[in-house]
């Protein structure tokens, strides 16, 4: 990794005539004494309780499963019974009807719980119509 070559500098401000510790930055071309202001963030930022998999998501997918009586609705629409689980080898998907991409929400009511056979199908056609493909 390379790393911009710094000097650790004396320092003394103009305006208070006192002495400080500083360094100097070869991107910016001025002494810091922290981080440069024009310095990449590397790494990803953290942000907590967003996104799913969390605990407040993992409660609301348990809610939906149970809801729905642990069966896969689209399954259900077509009169086959597919029983899901949480985990395991069985383990099904809480699915949004509508995509959060599409303007839908994690609302109890957009929310449905789906194989995951099903959710490959779905998730297939909704990349279709993504490409302007036709839906088979």
């Amino acid at each position: 990794m390379c790393r911009p070559h710094v000097e650790w500098l004396s320092v003394v401000s103009i305006s208070s005539g006192t002495a400080g510790r500083g360094r100097w930055c070869n991107r910016c071309k001025a002494v810091h004494s922290g981080a440069c202001p024009d310095a990449p963030v590397w790494g990803k930022s953290i942000v907590k309780d967003s996104g799913r998999g969390g605990r407040p998501w993992r409660r609301k997918r348990e809610l939906i499963f149970k809801r729905d009586n642990f069966l896969c609705q689209i399954c259900l629409q077509n009169d086959v019974l597919t029983a899901v689980s949480l985990s395991g080898a069985d383990a099904g998907v809480c699915d949004h009807i509508v995509a959060l991409a599409h303007g839908g929400s994690d609302d109890h009511s957009n929310l449905q719980t789906i194989c995951k056979s099903c959710d490959k199908k779905k998730s297939h056609s909704e990349s279709m119509q993504g490409r302007g493909g036709s839906i088979s």
